[in-house]
């Protein structure tokens, strides 16, 4: 049988001495002296008696340890507090991403408005006019007749009688329609 090791007899020692006297109270240095150990074997044990929820230690400025030992009742509802603890964790993230995902809507939702409101008088009225017959007089004074064929910012395209002309927007004095 494989002997113990130091960490856990101290482990041992301190279980029984909480299970007799209930609580500690004092340095780290002085339940080292009375464990017969060294304080970081001491510390080492305490923390795993700790994550093993059969111990609760408070560290107090100036006053130093307080150490108890935890009754069943007091495991499970430190159980219970941690499970809470986890759920709100999560909630916490849950509730984190929809707000970003939110966000991130109403951010699209403008520039979908922009785009929509980007339709302007003059688009929306050559969108309309594609395809139909136009008259459109020239700041030169210039009479050009034809379909409409397409437009972007800065050009309109039109058939002509000669073929396809492409005109210039800032060139254009007056578009007449139907």
């Amino acid at each position: 049988m494989a002997s113990q090791s130091k960490a856990e007899k101290v482990k041992i020692w301190l279980r029984e001495y909480l299970s007799e006297f209930g609580e500690y109270s004092g340095t780290l240095e002085e339940l080292a002296h009375l464990a017969n150990s060294t304080p970081y074997l001491v510390k080492k044990a305490l923390t795993e008696l700790e994550e093993e929820s059969l111990v609760k230690s408070e560290s107090r400025r100036g006053k130093g340890l307080i150490i108890t030992l935890l009754s069943q009742e007091e495991k499970v509802e430190d159980t219970h507090e941690e499970q809470k603890e986890e759920v709100e964790a999560k909630e916490e993230k849950e509730t984190q991403i929809i707000e970003k995902v939110e966000e991130e809507k109403t951010k699209e939702e403008p520039e979908k408005k922009k785009k929509e409101k980007k339709l302007s008088l003059q688009d929306r009225v050559l969108t309309s006019l594609i395809g139909k017959d136009i008259t459109v007089f020239l700041i030169s004074g210039t009479r050009l007749e034809g379909k409409l064929l397409d437009f972007d910012n800065f050009t309109l395209s039109m058939t002509a009688p000669k073929g396809k002309s492409l005109v210039y927007k800032h060139a254009i004095a007056t578009i007449i329609f139907e």
